[in-house]
């Protein structure tokens, strides 16, 4: 009985030393990248990067892998004009790599990842970021001075309008009082026809007075 229990105790320091080294060589195995979207305009530059966790582990290589749209399968992305790779170590345990796309257009939209691959084989893959390329963006000098031409020629538009509503306002609803009526005068002709008139009538003679008379027998 005492060595079965020697045996399991012996079996169960084994199993929790496994364990501790399973512990370690994840935390000292691991790549941190978090899994996100990215908007970049047609032109411009792209920066990724991830954590590698190595403990100070030597042996170990880096790369990034990219998965163009509507496509399947990775492919492993060499340096050149455009595409930059570099890393920097944080500290005695971590290692960054960074990934710089210069001059984005529409080829580069997709999924990218960083690939560790570790001594025996083993291989650890951060989380993908998904790049989608936009429209280039507008220069601010030529969009500046469309809004200057837009806004003259808006300008323009509506003066005659603004004219036109400043006048309505201004004007007078009110009619015009109605025009006075001349006075009846009567003319000058009308005034000689009527003496006229007048003096065509003959005067009628006077009956002469009658006295009275003394007749003498």
């Amino acid at each position: 009985t005492s060595q079965i229990h020697m045996l399991c105790l012996s079996l169960t320091k084994t199993q929790v030393a496994c364990n501790i080294l399973i512990l370690v060589c994840e935390q000292c195995s691991s790549v941190r990248a978090r899994r996100k979207t990215k908007f970049v305009a047609e032109g411009s530059s792209l920066q990724l990067s991830c954590e590698v966790q190595h403990c100070g582990l030597p042996g170990w290589t880096g790369e990034w892998n990219f998965q163009e749209l509507d496509r399947t399968g990775f492919t492993s992305l060499t340096p050149s004009e455009r595409i930059g790779m570099s890393n920097y170590s944080s500290s005695s345990n971590s290692t960054h790599l960074l990934l710089h796309i210069h001059n984005i257009n529409q080829s580069d939209a997709g999924a990218y990842h960083c690939q560790i691959s570790w001594p025996q084989n083993l291989t650890s893959k951060g989380h993908m970021t998904y790049v989608n390329v936009t429209a280039a963006a507008v220069d601010s000098s030529v969009r500046s001075l469309s809004h200057r031409v837009l806004l003259c020629f808006g300008a323009l538009t509506c003066f005659p309008v603004v004219l036109g509503f400043v006048w309505c306002l201004t004007r007078d609803h009110h009619p015009p009082p109605p025009p006075v009526p001349p006075h009846p005068r009567m003319s000058c002709k009308s005034q000689l026809h009527y003496s006229a008139n007048v003096n065509d009538h003959p005067k009628q003679a006077s009956k002469p007075t009658v006295y009275s008379s003394v007749h003498f027998p």
